[in-house]
């Protein structure tokens, strides 16, 4: 039978380690027309995730582990699951049970219909805080405006079915700075979606704060697009136009009759003109501060460093 490989990566998840292998064990003895592979990339876990995963693939066949040799990051730990799973499709999922395995037989049937990429959206967000909600918004409406052809679908993270032509190409791409989440409709191909309603965890503490969607946001941006650098540029040209007219209009000012009306209209402009400056200065420290970014990341990739490093590959045989 065609193989499907399950991919979850897990940084110290050893309280929800039994709760997924039951779930998603049921999902998958559901699927009769396929065999099922499990990739599991313990991301340099400190507690005893890898321990529990090792008892758990003494129970069955099909879980390959992926030992990493220090927590790299969730980004990374996808990745590396992606060169390692041998499907013809494969499925990203998080460990903590957020994204429901039970939607994985509606999105093998529309795999069979002839769609490389299945992405799992979430229907909403309302069991989100206000302020996650704000912020996912933000992001997603600009993403839309700076990836052109590139469309971003929102409200759906790593969760989704690639096909292996898919992910071949995925695995091709050769920058370090990588988001899954952009990388796939990068790629582009047949796709479509399965909505489902996202659950909180159960159990064990997130890892996902606002400083890791912060650091996602910006290397989605990052990787994305170069406008970020042109909008405060463009700002500052038109700030520059505007104290040019002012400067211009003092002269004039400064010609005519020095009446109190034009006094008070020669201080406005001086007050305009000060003001401008200080802005202008603003945007160009920003601008400096956007292209020094860029330059960061250009020195990172001229590193050419592994985005991960495997310590080792274990499956049951090796175990």
């Amino acid at each position: 039978m065609p193989l499907i490989s399950i991919v979850v990566p897990m940084y110290n998840e050893e309280a929800v380690v039994a709760d997924f292998f039951a779930r998603i064990n049921k999902v998958v003895a559901d699927v009769a027309t396929y065999d099922f592979e499990i990739v599991v990339v313990n991301d340099g876990s400190t507690d005893s995730t890898l321990v529990l995963l090792k008892e758990q693939q003494k129970q069955q066949n099909n879980i390959v582990i992926v030992n990493l040799a220090r927590n790299f990051g969730h980004e990374p730990a996808v990745s590396a699951g992606l060169h390692v799973a041998k499907g013809e499709a494969v499925i990203p999922i998080d460990a903590d049970l957020q994204d429901p395995p039970e939607i994985i037989p509606e999105m093998i049937q529309k795999y069979e219909t002839g769609f490389e990429v299945v992405n799992a959206r979430r229907a909403s967000r309302k069991e989100d805080s206000f302020m996650k909600r704000f912020t996912a918004k933000k992001f997603y409406d600009y993403m839309t405006r700076i990836s052109g052809k590139i469309k971003v679908p929102s409200n759906v993270g790593h969760y989704r079915l690639i096909s292996r032509r898919v992910v071949d190409e995925v695995n091709a791409l050769t920058e370090s700075t990588r988001v899954f989440r952009v990388e796939v409709p990068y790629i582009g191909h047949k796709t479509t979606e399965v909505l489902f309603s996202r659950q909180k965890r159960v159990k064990g503490k997130s890892h996902y704060n606002y400083h890791a969607m912060f650091d996602l946001a910006f290397n989605a941006i990052i990787s994305s697009s170069i406008k970020p650098v042109y909008w405060p540029l463009w700002t500052a040209i038109w700030i520059g136009f505007l104290t040019g007219l002012s400067l211009l209009a003092e002269l004039v000012l400064f010609i005519l009759a020095q009446t109190s009306v034009i006094n008070f209209a020669i201080n406005f402009e001086l007050w305009l003109i000060i003001n401008s400056i200080f802005v202008v200065g603003t945007i160009t420290l920003l601008v400096l501060g956007i292209i020094a970014i860029y330059v960061g990341k250009t020195f990172i990739e001229a590193q050419g460093r592994p985005f991960y490093v495997i310590d080792e590959v274990l499956t049951k045989k090796e175990n």
